[in-house]
């Protein structure tokens, strides 16, 4: 994430209450009338399909619904670029998302944050927990209406997240990320990086020579 995104992501934290101090190891914050992906990330679900397929087993879905883009059932899509459907957790529902591969970063839309909206960050330093701002849920107000972004230090990972909602409720859209390379990936890039110094002082020996 670039110097400017993260002080401008740093001065929007404000319009999230954090339960809790954030862990030195990972940092998140919310940007008011942003839209996912940001930085390095990449669109990871948006739920166009209209499928809960991508949430972890066990979830309660007269809780756990999908709003349609047209909103036929009277909700008001909350997010600053609307016309697709999004994830909504109703009253005292709850979902989790184990994500396919492990992430160095995270983000996504959240609408009309609400201070009954919970978020928990799986990550492997634990479990951080992200509480609505309570001055907020207008959905009308952009400043309520944005992306949350976290990301970990070197070495870490975020696993998952569990969206909770103790009333009508948590809205959800483009839940983005960018994986942490894997092992091989790391080794290619190390014998990639190793070739290309022996090409360049190969180069050099050839010019020296001449």
């Amino acid at each position: 994430m670039n110097t400017l995104l993260k002080a401008a992501a740093a001065a929007a934290v404000a319009s999230v209450a954090l339960a809790g101090s954030a862990n030195a190891a990972i940092d998140f914050g919310f940007i008011p009338g942003g839209d996912a992906p940001i930085a390095s990330d990449t669109l990871l679900y948006d739920f166009s399909d209209g499928n809960l397929g991508v949430l972890d087993a066990g979830y309660d879905p007269t809780k756990v619904i999908i709003q349609s883009a047209t909103n036929s059932n009277g909700a008001q899509n909350p997010f600053s670029i609307p016309g697709g459907n999004y994830l909504s957790i109703l009253a005292n529902g709850s979902a989790t998302i184990t994500f396919d591969h492990l992430l160095k970063s995270v983000s996504f839309n959240w609408g009309s944050v609400d201070a009954y909206n919970v978020l928990t960050i799986h990550w492997s330093g634990g479990d951080e927990t992200v509480v609505g701002n309570p001055g907020g849920g207008d959905q009308q107000n952009p400043s309520n209406n944005g992306v949350f972004w976290a990301n970990v230090g070197s070495g870490e990972y975020i696993s998952g997240l569990t969206f909770a909602s103790s009333q009508n409720s948590f809205e959800i859209d483009d839940i983005s990320g960018s994986a942490v390379p894997e092992p091989a990936t790391w080794a290619m890039m190390i014998a990639g990086f190793g070739l290309a110094g022996a090409a360049l002082r190969r180069r050099r020996t050839i010019f020296a020579a001449a």
